[in-house]
């Protein structure tokens, strides 16, 4: 394979995680308004809580991981076949 293809789809997926890491955190905010129940909060969170965020950072995770891979796919396409 292509190493500008391998290092450009490793920082499509860094920049996803990313990407999906805030939108996790400021959609738990306001939709619960407290603070995503990440790193020290943990301790203090509920189980069914820290159940639900495991399961939507998840998802959204891997739809952005999805797309990510999709769309450097798409772009490099063309070099890939050749």
């Amino acid at each position: 394979m292509n190493l500008t293809y391998k290092l450009a789809t490793a920082g499509a997926l860094a920049l996803a995680g990313i990407i999906a890491n805030q939108v996790v955190d400021k959609g738990w905010k306001l939709a619960t308004g407290h603070p995503s129940p990440q790193g020290e909060d943990e301790d203090q969170a509920k189980f069914a809580e820290l159940m639900v965020f495991a399961v939507v950072s998840g998802v959204l995770v891997s739809i952005t991981r999805r797309y990510a891979l999709k769309g450097t796919k798409k772009f490099f396409g063309p070099q890939l076949e050749g």
